[in-house]
């Protein structure tokens, strides 16, 4: 990844490292506001993605004092990670959308011994063999990836347009990889920031993570958020991983075809059986069999099966079979 850079339309995009993480970087975009810069995303909390940070910064002809605020695409640690301490250094605001200002709170604020305990019952709620629960203790022990210290201090809303130097940047509601996942419209320039939302080359996650069954339709969140971006006249995408989006409608409509053929396989391989929320993770396709797969991995595909699942039930292809623990499922008649 090359350094900080001018990309055109007046943005700067500065890639952040996310520290022994394949994704490399986290890709903040920074434009020019009435009070100095409003980043998009702020970069991964550690020295190493500060000193990123700073770097591009410098490398632009701005330092981090010149920021005014951070607008948040969503809540995730390598989006939220440096929020804290662009504040401490610049007094900015901190922004992100409330669904999402929610499930950041909760996790910052739990203790690790509780949110062990929680995912632990929640994995055998699924289906989870106590041997893949005790591995999944074994490798998620640590402090919570996101602190209290970069919590946000502003809340955003649809459509709400955040000020830049002679021109606005529209928020864009798009649930789906988080409930509360937002992208930016730069509408004098038909460019948006996807963030997570779309991305060129990545899939981006979208899972449920309460088991057995959520009430939240994440899956269905996400279709309805692609086919929203899919009907806006966007001439360039700018996710937060990954290279520039030509054609971000016929990106959202790739993403949209995907999903659905993951979901008439999922359904296929129901045929007669009643099977455990963990056992339609190990069913669906992933990158590598299921065997081989990481503990963490495990519980991020679970959760995405997850989601695949509760979609089926909304749309009454799959139903949960009564009085079973954990709970079952199975193909509607």
């Amino acid at each position: 990844m090359n350094g900080a850079a001018a990309i055109g339309d007046g943005i700067f995009q500065i890639p952040v490292p996310i520290t022994d993480n394949p994704l490399g970087h986290t890709l903040v975009y920074a434009m020019e506001s009435p009070g100095g810069l409003i980043l998009v995303d702020a970069g991964w909390g550690d020295d190493n993605g500060w000193q990123g940070l700073n770097a591009g910064l410098a490398e632009i002809g701005h330092s981090v004092t010149d920021i005014e605020g951070v607008v948040v695409t969503h809540f995730h640690p390598d989006h939220t990670g440096l929020c804290g301490r662009v504040r401490e250094a610049s007094g900015a605001w901190i922004a992100m959308h409330e669904d999402d200002h929610y499930l950041f709170d909760q996790m910052s604020t739990a203790r690790n011994d509780e949110w062990m305990a929680y995912q632990l019952e929640n994995m055998e709620r699924a289906g989870a063999p106590k041997a893949d629960r005790d591995a999944f203790k074994l490798t998620a022990a640590g402090e919570s990836p996101v602190g209290p210290e970069s919590a946000p201090d502003r809340l955003l809303a649809d459509d709400e347009i955040i000020a830049l130097t002679g021109r606005g940047l529209r928020v864009v509601y798009t649930p789906g990889h988080t409930p509360g996942h937002v992208c930016f419209y730069l509408d004098d320039a038909d460019v948006m920031f996807t963030g997570d939302h779309v991305l060129q080359k990545t899939t981006p996650h979208v899972g449920n993570f309460v088991y057995p069954l959520d009430e939240r339709d994440a899956l269905a969140d996400f279709l309805h958020s692609l086919a929203r971006v899919q009907n806006m006249n966007i001439t360039r995408g700018l996710g937060a991983h990954g290279i520039p989006i030509d054609d971000v409608g016929g990106r959202a409509s790739e993403l949209i075809e995907h999903h659905q053929e993951r979901l008439d396989h999922l359904l296929q391989e129901f045929a007669d059986d009643k099977l455990t929320v963990w056992d339609v993770a190990a069913k669906m396709k992933w990158y590598k069999p299921w065997a081989e797969i990481s503990p963490m991995g495990k519980t991020m595909a679970l959760s995405e099966g997850a989601a695949h699942l509760r979609h089926l039930v909304a749309r009454e292809q799959v139903s949960q079979v009564p009085g079973s623990e954990p709970a079952l499922f199975a193909r509607s008649i």
